[in-house]
């Protein structure tokens, strides 16, 4: 399993693109710049494969994004950022119930 890297959304460049570059701030992947594109999800037997487009934007000379480890990583970062966007929903809708409640 890889480990996940700190990674940040470069929000001054995601003006004229679809989704936020993201960059990776440690371990092997360093300071490269991506954004994510298309992303399918297809089950099969109780197991689920994810398919996702990756867009580079700013990477070392003779990158392979085809690299095992570099798709692994960006898989958890994706996975990360589910889980913290659900982590923040779930959250304001137990507090925007509370409010409510509260009356």
């Amino acid at each position: 399993m890889v480990k996940l890297p700190e990674y940040k959304f470069v929000d001054e460049m995601a003006s004229n693109m679809d989704t936020c570059p993201i960059k990776i701030l440690n371990g092997p992947f360093q300071d490269i710049v991506y954004r994510y594109g298309k992303i399918s999800l297809k089950e099969e037997n109780e197991n689920v494969s994810v398919t996702m487009d990756i867009t580079m934007i700013s990477s070392p000379e003779n990158f392979n994004q085809q690299d095992p480890e570099f798709t692994q990583t960006v898989g958890e970062i994706f996975v990360d950022i589910v889980e913290k966007s659900s982590t923040t929903n779930i959250k304001e809708s137990v507090d925007l119930e509370d409010d409510v409640h509260q009356d």
